[in-house]
């Protein structure tokens, strides 16, 4: 872990909107089914991301989708200066700005969000307190955005919070039976406007009302 000397207010460098733009542009380019839009967050978006207790009190925090970190730079803003991030990135083309934020809270893999489990333990995370993604759930094959979705529910300590921010609604279909219904909250001021789904991870057997058969199965801590 690496030692911490930085606090929310030195967040690191911070890419114009216009280069960030550029970036996502290319990304586009190269793989467009891997890019949920063609504009980079707002800062609306990203403040609404960020300035929240699960991310201001969060001890270890996972990104999925930072791309060219708007969302990455807020959510360091508002993290404690003890905490660390994970920013999970498949495209390279994002490569370039995200180890452009110097920060010592963190940490940049260039990988896919399948391997959110393994990403974890290697970074030596364990269970996390938040995961925020902004990857495209609706243009995912089923069963890649099963995947994705059980690991998140596996890497989230109980009482850990997902915040998903999308365009259309299929998240809701892979994260529903694992966590239950989510929280949902409009964000017309971004382009294009999206929803912030959001959820909270129970025990199993703590909620009555939810079907969590599928949480069982993948699902391997337990409340203490």
């Amino acid at each position: 872990m690496h030692a911490i000397t930085a606090g929310p207010s030195e967040a690191g460098a911070r890419p114009t909107f216009a280069k960030r733009a550029f970036y996502v542009l290319k990304a586009w380019m190269q793989s467009p089914m891997d890019v949920a839009t063609l504009c980079p967050s707002s800062p609306y978006l990203t403040r609404k991301l960020a300035d929240r207790d699960c991310v201001k009190n969060a001890r270890c925090v996972i990104e999925l989708g930072p791309g060219a970190g708007g969302t990455t730079q807020a959510l360091l803003e508002y993290m404690r200066p003890d905490a660390k991030l994970l920013a999970v990135e498949k495209s390279t083309v994002f490569s370039e700005p995200l180890h452009a934020i110097h920060d010592p809270r963190l940490e940049v893999a260039m990988d896919d969000a399948c391997a959110l489990a393994e990403l974890a333990t290697k970074h030596e995370f364990g269970l996390v307190d938040a995961v925020i993604s902004g990857i495209p759930f609706s243009s995912m094959p089923t069963s890649v955005a099963k995947t994705i979705a059980q690991s998140i529910h596996q890497v989230l300590r109980p009482g850990g919070v997902f915040v998903a921010y999308q365009i259309r609604d299929h998240v809701n279909e892979f994260a529903r039976p694992l966590f239950g219904p989510a929280k949902t909250e409009a964000i017309p001021m971004n382009f294009p406007p999206l929803t912030l789904y959001t959820w909270t991870k129970v025990c199993v057997g703590q909620n009555d009302t939810t079907d969590r058969h599928e949480a069982k199965a993948v699902v391997h801590d337990q409340c203490a």
